[in-house]
């Protein structure tokens, strides 16, 4: 609930408590919802002339390679968008570490890839998509980092 309060400093410092690990497995399961209708569409709307052998072989690969790829997209993607936010800190100058960005990177993205999801649903085209997903996105991080206080002046 706290991810979807965000950029509101309340709920950002809350979120900004959270371990890691936590982090990781909120995003986890956050994908795998919002990609479970995908997942089932594959499996239910497979190819009728492939044999039962490997049908199954392929719903128990979909089943294993799935999350996997979930787990690597989620690593790659919220370590690059973080490295975007660390850009921005600097930019903006501000006291901020690679650790606290990633998470709120992670969290910040909630409300973004739900949206994104429901535009994908709404045959919005992806480039349009991707154009709000980091609108929204960037917006809340600039929101979020301008909350922490300004880096010391070097003299």
């Amino acid at each position: 609930m706290n991810s979807l309060r965000l950029p509101k400093k309340e709920a950002m410092f809350k979120l900004n408590r959270k371990g890691i690990t936590n982090t990781i497995l909120y995003l986890f399961i956050l994908l795998l919802l919002l990609f479970s209708p995908d997942m089932i569409t594959s499996i239910i709307y497979l190819e009728t002339n492939v044999t039962e052998v490997s049908r199954g072989m392929y719903v128990v690969q979909f089943l294993v390679f799935y999350p996997l790829l979930i787990v690597f997209l989620i690593l790659v993607g919220v370590s690059i968008l973080a490295g975007a936010g660390l850009l921005m800190r600097k930019w903006l100058s501000r006291k901020l570490t690679y650790q606290q960005l990633w998470k709120l990177t992670a969290y910040a993205s909630t409300l973004p890839l739900i949206l994104s999801v429901v535009l994908k649903y709404l045959t919005v085209p992806d480039s349009v998509s991707a154009l709000i997903f980091l609108s929204i996105f960037g917006y809340y991080m600039y929101r979020m980092i301008t909350v922490y206080p300004k880096a010391p002046a070097k003299a």
